[in-house]
């Protein structure tokens, strides 16, 4: 009997350590710790790749996205009888309608004509008009229109041109300010766009 609780006892004994060592494990294992750190990641940066979408640029995109064509156009007409990859020009909205445009547009040669001998100055061609730009249903330039000379100036302002514009055309014919400056510059460099592009002026 007594050997037999001798026995008893013992293995009473490795029955208590048993479950002394597995609750350690269990105390070690909390997982929560890496979920909360996931949390944080969930900040929403997606607003901030989306700001820079908003367009910076003027609110008449058709003179951003198509000048070339509008400078091609009044370059062919307004000085056609120079060769087009000689020609530049500025032009400032006056106006418009449905499928016209109403600009004072400044063109002049690239090439100059020699020195003048009362200034001393280069020469160029050049012509500082007014025009219509017609355009067709999806927004290109159909046609360039001008005014005559000499006594068909007045009757074709009169016919080309809204009340409003030619109001307009009076001041610039008194002086069309900085376009002037700005083609001066362009002749030595013919491949920057017009002022008209760089002060993203809006149609009014």
């Amino acid at each position: 009997m007594v050997i037999l609780l001798v026995i008893l006892s013992a293995c009473g004994q490795q029955t208590v350590v048993l479950p002394t060592e597995t609750p350690i494990p269990t105390v070690v294992s909390p997982t929560p710790v890496p979920t909360s750190t996931l949390i944080p990641v969930t900040v929403t940066p997606s607003p901030l790749p989306t700001q820079p979408i908003i367009p910076l640029i003027t609110p008449d995109a058709i003179q951003v996205e198509r000048w070339r064509e509008y400078e091609d156009a009044l370059a062919r007409t307004i000085l056609s009888f120079l060769p087009r990859e000689e020609v530049i020009c500025e032009w400032e909205i006056l106006g418009r309608s449905d499928q016209e445009v109403y600009v004072w547009a400044l063109c002049t040669s690239i090439i100059s004509l020699g020195t003048s001998p009362i200034s001393g100055t280069e020469t160029f061609s050049s012509s500082s008009i007014p025009a219509v730009i017609h355009l067709r249903e999806d927004g290109s330039v159909q046609s360039v229109e001008i005014r005559g000379a000499g006594s068909f100036y007045a009757p074709d302002i009169s016919r080309m041109f809204p009340l409003d514009v030619q109001e307009e055309i009076e001041r610039y014919r008194r002086g069309a300010g900085e376009i002037f400056e700005h083609i001066a510059w362009r002749r030595t460099h013919p491949e920057e766009p017009p002022l008209i592009v760089l002060l993203a002026n809006p149609v009014p």
